[in-house]
């Protein structure tokens, strides 16, 4: 990703909101772009929850998949995700 010096700048300065662009690490449903982490979080979690407990190892401790941190259901999910700028957000039709 290249940005310009003018961006980089208001960027280092906090000046810039930053989307979050969703990436499927298994290339099946990019291009969502969010406005936050924790709307991403929801939205996959949203996504998995009604196949989630078909998925689940009865010898893993259950947890309730509504309580999984971001972090936990972008690796469950293969899931990935990016922080763009709203100019860059703006290629992209899905927005949550």
């Amino acid at each position: 990703m290249v940005w310009s010096s003018q961006v980089m700048y208001k960027k280092n300065r906090g000046e810039i909101d930053m989307k979050i662009l969703r990436i499927d690490r298994q290339g099946a449903l990019n291009g969502a772009v969010y406005k936050n982490l924790e709307d991403l979080r929801e939205s996959l979690i949203d996504y998995h929850s009604m196949d989630y407990d078909d998925h689940f190892d009865e010898d893993e401790e259950y947890k309730p998949i509504e309580k999984f941190t971001l972090d936990e259901i972008l690796d469950w999910g293969e899931w990935d995700y990016e922080k763009i700028t709203d100019e860059q957000a703006e290629q992209y039709d899905d927005h949550r």
